[in-house]
């Protein structure tokens, strides 16, 4: 699985460049400017600039480059280190905004590709409330962003040398741009991938969604459980539940893997689901399939989990990983990802991660039933422990992927019980 050895691909990413702005708050204030914890709403500028201010009496303010796509390349360029080199496009501000995140991301590894908005609006930025639990309240004011539309916008050579093209979910709001981007990769000999991003935006982008699917312009697909869910109601992919209860989750996660993976569906080479604290589970149309625990560790905050997953696992499939050992490696770096503020890691939480992935990489896949996998996943467990466990913080216990073929089910059950959240 993956591209072929010997080649370091240049992976892209695309979506919208949002500064992340970080607040430490109590729930006491925090019902004070938002009554609902959790959740992402839009915000016009002049409300930003409020919730900022109010923001600043509270906590000192942590100012990270992020946005979906963005937090996947940097989580990349970090993990895979020579197997591959990274770039973002997007668009920013005429601003002071805009110029720190082109700084920063380059700090980070990624050659950034950011066209520069004339318009006068301001560079995209979300303002995350976290409260002492982890919990994680987001406003955003995405300005600029918004005006790239086309292919057309942007400066020639982007696409050069380009392996994967990952694009956030939230560019099915403009099909086009997403459309025309993944078209040009397709062209050039590139995989691609992308993640549903919400269980919304599977509402609103429906059919922007199913058109790039039908065509075949999606190699990999990442969902989470809710995504997964509403995918089954809205393509009416399960016999329809009495109306007493909620879908069974797993046989949705199964039913969504299955239409996504077909030639008649969506025609994707893998999909991949997050399964919140339980880990993941994968599938491949080639019939490959295999499911990790998430590990035991103290959550910090969530921000950016499920983006490190996602960095996680196309780290492993870049170099040819199975779908167990890149399930594997997506936890393992979601893992890492909530014990960590906001979404940037320290190098050292990197240096783990880059070991933990390797041990992965080493242990010799192997066919077969869910036994057969988990016998071959206890040594990768064992090493992942090991080396993970530098980073659990006292009062958690840090272990090992548990990497098994077959169900959702078996993520859940898969030893040992999984209780960090992967989003």
């Amino acid at each position: 699985m993956g591209l072929e050895k010997g080649r370091a691909p240049v992976v892209v990413g695309l979506g919208d460049p949002v500064m992340d702005i970080l607040a430490r708050v109590s729930p006491e204030w925090l019902a004070t400017v938002a009554p609902e914890a959790g959740g992402c709403l839009p915000v016009a500028p002049e409300e930003m600039e409020k919730l900022l201010a109010a923001a600043a009496t509270q906590s000192e303010l942590t100012r990270i480059p992020g946005g979906s796509a963005a937090n996947v390349v940097k989580g990349v360029a970090n993990i895979a280190g020579g197997h591959a080199s990274c770039r973002f496009v997007g668009m920013v501000g005429a601003d002071a905004t805009g110029a720190e995140y082109r700084a920063k991301l380059s700090a980070q590894g990624v050659a950034p590709v950011l066209l520069e908005s004339g318009s006068g609006a301001p560079s995209a930025c979300a303002v995350c409330f976290v409260t002492p639990d982890g919990q994680r309240t987001m406003r955003t004011c995405l300005g600029a962003s918004l005006e790239l539309r086309s292919c057309a916008q942007l400066p020639a050579g982007w696409s050069e040398g380009c392996g994967l093209l990952h694009a956030e979910g939230y560019c099915l709001y403009r099909p086009q741009l997403a459309r025309e981007m993944m078209s040009l990769a397709r062209a050039t000999g590139a995989i691609t991938s992308i993640d549903l991003a919400s269980f919304e935006l599977v509402r609103n982008c429906k059919d922007s969604m199913l058109g790039l699917l039908k065509d075949g312009l999606v190699d990999l697909i990442f969902a989470n459980e809710e995504e997964a869910v509403t995918l089954c109601t809205e393509l009416g992919l399960l016999p329809p539940a009495d109306g007493a209860s909620a879908p069974d989750t797993d046989a949705a996660v199964e039913a969504a893997q299955r239409f996504l993976l077909s030639p008649t569906g969506g025609r994707c080479k893998v999909a991949v689901t997050s399964l919140g604290a339980r880990g993941c589970v994968a599938r491949a149309a080639d019939g490959g399939h295999g499911a990790a625990a998430a590990c035991r560790v103290q959550v910090v905050d969530t921000i950016g989990a499920g983006d490190f997953f996602t960095a996680g696992f196309l780290a492993a499939y870049l170099r040819g990983g199975s779908v167990q050992q890149c399930a594997a490696a997506g936890c393992a770096s979601g893992a890492e990802a909530v014990q960590a503020k906001g979404a940037e890691l320290p190098e050292e939480a990197f240096v783990r991660l880059r070991a933990a992935i390797d041990s992965i990489l080493a242990a010799q896949p192997v066919a077969g039933g869910a036994a057969a996998a988990a016998a071959a996943a206890a040594g990768v467990a064992a090493a992942v422990a090991a080396v993970m466990g530098a980073g659990a913080g006292a009062g958690a216990k840090a272990v090992g992927m548990a990497a098994v073929a077959g169900s959702p089910a078996a993520a859940a059950t898969a030893k040992p019980e999984p209780v960090a959240a992967m989003v």
